[in-house]
């Protein structure tokens, strides 16, 4: 079982809200929901599925730390997140400590070995020394992952989780670039190109051939951003998720747009 196959970054949060152990089980049913895999699973059926476990047994074992799973007929792959609760939940731990770390995993039915071994992998990274220490540390999604698979005996493959992507943001609301740059450093992307727009009107306006075709009197300002950034294949899902999270459907929003680029080749960048 790789592990750097099943952790997933839209999965993964350092910014746990919840106080109770029913509601933090809700969450996290919600945070898991969010990958494609259990795109058909209703996140009820997800959270009644981790209620059956904690019912048999806390998944709390102590020192802050908790691993609530569970199995669910019909899907193909298994999905691991991570969240992080500052604050801390009673969540009926062994030691009765709170946690603060909920480590979860889905799988399927028909993979009770392939569970077993996720279980014990994951809770062999979680016993690592002063690994509570590192995993709060974390300030986004991405170093949050990084530094979990950081513990896993398959770090070593971590930089080569998939092909790099060139994720293009048109901003035409000027507004939302604070906004969208906090994001970005949320998910760990503190480098992008950002370059102005403008739009074909403004540039057939100033040729003598289309003068008086154009009137902007009233029309909106049809200048604005682009923004563009490489990043891991792995990572563009959660991003995505994290944009529309902000402000919506995309395909509804008119204040940004987006399109994402394989890269073939790139040297220097």
């Amino acid at each position: 079982m790789d592990l750097t196959e099943v952790l997933r970054l839209e999965c993964c949060t350092t910014n746990l809200q919840s106080h109770s152990k029913n509601e933090i089980l809700e969450e996290l049913a919600k945070l898991v929901k969010r990958n494609e895999i259990l795109k058909d699973v209703p996140e009820s059926e997800i959270l009644e599925n981790l209620h059956k476990r904690e019912d048999q047994g806390s998944t709390g074992f102590g020192r802050g730390i908790a691993i609530p799973h569970c199995q669910i007929s019909g899907i193909k792959d298994f999905v691991v997140g991570i969240g992080i609760s500052h604050k801390g939940v009673d969540y009926d731990a062994i030691d009765h400590r709170k946690v603060k770390i909920f480590v979860i995993i889905v799988g399927p039915v028909e993979s009770r070995s392939g569970h077993l071994q996720l279980l014990a992998m994951v809770s062999r990274i979680l016993k690592e020394p002063q690994i509570e220490q590192h995993l709060l540390q974390q300030e986004s999604k991405i170093g949050l992952m990084d530094e979990f698979l950081r513990h896993s005996p398959d770090s070593l493959t971590v930089s080569q989780r998939g092909k790099d992507k060139l994720l293009i943001l048109l901003v035409r609301d000027p507004d939302i670039l604070d906004e969208i740059s906090e994001i970005f450093l949320e998910y760990g992307v503190e480098e992008a190109t950002i370059l102005e727009t403008g739009s074909m009107k403004g540039v057939l306006s100033q040729v003598p051939l289309f003068l008086g075709f154009f009137d902007f009197t009233g029309d909106r300002d049809a200048s604005g951003k682009l923004i563009m950034v490489k990043l891991p294949r792995d990572y563009l899902q959660a991003l995505i998720h994290g944009l529309e999270d902000a402000f919506g459907n995309l395909d509804d929003y008119t204040g940004l747009g987006l399109v994402v680029l394989d890269i073939f080749f790139s040297k220097g960048i």
